[in-house]
């Protein structure tokens, strides 16, 4: 079977981060620039762009580039899966494969709300052999639009040789974590600070977030703001960590929090979307939305008692170890196996189809 990644590269991730990590663990073959794609005039490609543009907020002429010379694949033998890792950003002129050797996937990432904000079309999934969702909270709405069975929930990836717990020498004590900005509640966030400084003001909030979210931070004397750090600093701050924090507005799955569960740090999060496809109870506190009061006394509690705090971290770690890329990656061979194998079944079925 030969995989072909069409792949959108997510700049804010470092090396060892994102979605396309998978490709360094799932062998694929290049897809090579079709001679549809050479022919097509610069009026041809600036109207198919614009066409798609209307209605993918994130569509590229990259990403017709790359959906032109899926569609041009016409393979003559053996199996070929054609995947689209971040199906938000490239699918739009995708067109069904009447070739049996021929199978289109998509991963998608964003919660519904966020996917029908910025992609106001359903009509590429009729073109779908796969769906791969990152969180069970999007089955739901996919289904509406696709069979329930070429829907398959395979979790996000990350590294675990890279992301992995540090010596215990780099602790330092009483100071909190927090990374990303894509969908966190910074409102939630800066309340906490606030409540932190008026209840324990030995906290200290490290912030890794997009410069532009500086500002939001004014005034918190017990934030320590960082942006655009190299990896390895990164790495360092979540061994530094006592916990990760990470207020969600909604979710899937969550970069962040997989790499502190790798970092084997203990998690207060937002009981919310799809983050408990990867953590529950046993290494995190999860909080309603929006409820600032519970996740500070969640933190000042898991920093008061280290006991407790140490074996939500090393529940973390091991449950971190259920996503690693390998094992990810041989779930998403299962899965393009299984489209091969249904076609096959039903080939059986209805001779005249076959």
């Amino acid at each position: 079977m030969k995989i072909h990644f069409v792949n959108v590269r997510t700049m804010h991730h470092s090396a060892h981060s994102g979605y396309d990590r998978l490709m360094d663990y799932v062998s694929q073959a290049p897809l090579s620039t079709s001679r549809v794609w050479k022919k097509m005039s610069d009026r041809e490609r600036k109207r198919a762009y614009h066409q798609a543009k209307e209605q993918i907020s994130w569509y590229n002429l990259s990403d017709l580039e790359m959906e032109t010379n899926v569609n041009a694949l016409d393979p003559r033998v053996g199996k070929h899966v054609c995947h689209f890792l971040y199906g938000e950003n490239s699918v739009y002129h995708i067109k069904k494969s009447d070739n049996p050797r021929k199978k289109i996937f998509v991963s998608f990432h964003q919660p519904p709300e966020v996917h029908q904000q910025f992609i106001r079309t359903r009509e590429p999934l009729q073109s779908i052999d796969g769906l791969i969702v990152v969180g069970t909270n999007q089955i739901p709405f996919f289904e509406q639009y696709m069979d329930r069975s070429n829907i398959h929930f395979i979790p996000h990836g990350v590294d675990t040789d890279f992301f992995k717990p540090g010596p215990t020498t780099a602790k330092i004590t009483n100071k909190v974590l927090f990374v990303g900005n894509w969908l966190r509640d910074f409102e939630t966030l800066v309340a906490v600070a606030e409540i932190l400084a008026a209840k324990a003001p030995e906290v200290v909030l490290d912030i890794v977030t997009l410069e532009r979210n500086k500002l939001l931070f004014e005034g918190c004397g017990n934030v320590v703001f960082s942006s655009g750090i190299s990896e390895d600093l990164l790495l360092r701050k979540y061994w530094e960590a006592s916990l990760l924090f990470v207020p969600m507005k909604d979710c899937t799955a969550n970069n962040s929090v997989l790499e502190g569960m790798a970092c084997g740090l203990p998690i207060v999060t937002t009981d919310i979307g799809g983050m408990r496809d990867y953590l529950d109870e046993s290494c995190a506190v999860l909080c309603n939305r929006g409820d600032a009061a519970g996740m500070a006394e969640a933190i000042i509690a898991l920093l008061s008692d280290r006991k407790r705090s140490a074996e939500l971290g090393a529940r973390s770690r091991e449950k971190s170890l259920q996503f690693s890329w390998p094992k990810v990656a041989d779930m998403l061979r299962a899965a393009y196996q299984k489209s091969f194998e249904a076609q096959r079944d039903s080939g059986r079925r209805n001779p005249n189809c076959a």
